[in-house]
């Protein structure tokens, strides 16, 4: 009876681990209150990114692309001038950046390269973006794997995938 309880709390406990490691490109991996996931346009991989909803509504994503890092926010609450630039300030933890975020509709963004300011983000309970008007908040619980996940996820799907030696290659105009 002890073999068979240990046998079954084994499988139990293993095959998160194997769903994990057998994920197709099309699923997103939940981290937290986070979601990873990979972009593509077609066949072609594009992006990683890490996105969720905070208590207010604000979608909130770190997108990981060949420019690097970008952080953007989107709620249907917001009326937000096209094309224009608004002040605000990040803080994580004792890292403050201060940045002008780019305004399309109902979102803005604003390209994270300041590594001091990342690190305290991966350190950091709680993200506020400060502006004119008000503060939001973003809580960053297992926000450091989820960096950490949306990094490898970058990485893993820029690399180029083994092709089948015994299939010629498509021809595509």
């Amino acid at each position: 009876m002890r073999l068979s309880l240990t046998a079954s709390l084994t499988l139990v406990l293993l095959t998160p681990v194997a769903h994990a490691a057998g994920q197709t490109k099309d699923e997103a991996v939940t981290i937290g209150p986070w979601q990873v996931e990979a972009a593509y346009k077609g066949q072609k991989f594009e992006r990683c990114v890490m996105s969720r909803e905070t208590a207010d509504g604000v979608d909130v994503r770190f997108t990981r692309d060949a420019e690097g890092l970008n952080l953007s926010m989107r709620s249907p609450k917001w009326k937000l001038g096209r094309n224009k630039s608004y002040p605000v300030e990040l803080a994580a933890g004792t890292s403050v950046l201060k940045a002008d975020v780019e305004a399309a509709g109902d979102a803005v963004s604003v390209p994270i390269k300041d590594d001091r300011f990342l690190k305290s983000l991966k350190l950091a309970d709680g993200l506020e973006v400060r502006g004119e008007g008000s503060t939001i908040q973003v809580a960053l619980d297992k926000s450091a794997a989820g960096l950490e996940r949306l990094e490898s996820c970058y990485t893993k799907n820029l690399a180029p995938t083994e092709t089948n030696p015994f299939v010629a290659p498509s021809k595509k105009p």
